[in-house]
């Protein structure tokens, strides 16, 4: 499985956190539930910034041409 369809997986759970959110009733008996679901929902935040930074990391590898093809005068500048 491709780290962009688990993105997409967790898009999916999160929505349906929200909307499990959203039909709870607001009642002092259902608080517990509340902050499950917010806390399940903070996860998938947090893993879906961490995929979606490894695929942005993985997107700007440098390759061994690139080195080597760069002028030193650029070089510096980076």
């Amino acid at each position: 499985m491709t780290k962009e369809k688990i993105v997409e997986m967790l898009e999916t759970i999160e929505q349906g956190l929200d909307d499990a959110n959203n039909c709870l009733p607001d009642y002092n008996s259902n608080s517990d539930t509340q902050v499950y679901i917010d806390s399940a929902l903070s996860d998938i935040y947090n893993l879906k910034q961490d995929i979606e930074e490894s695929i942005s990391d993985e997107n700007q590898e440098v390759t061994l041409d690139e080195v080597m093809n760069t002028s030193p005068t650029l070089a510096k500048l980076l």
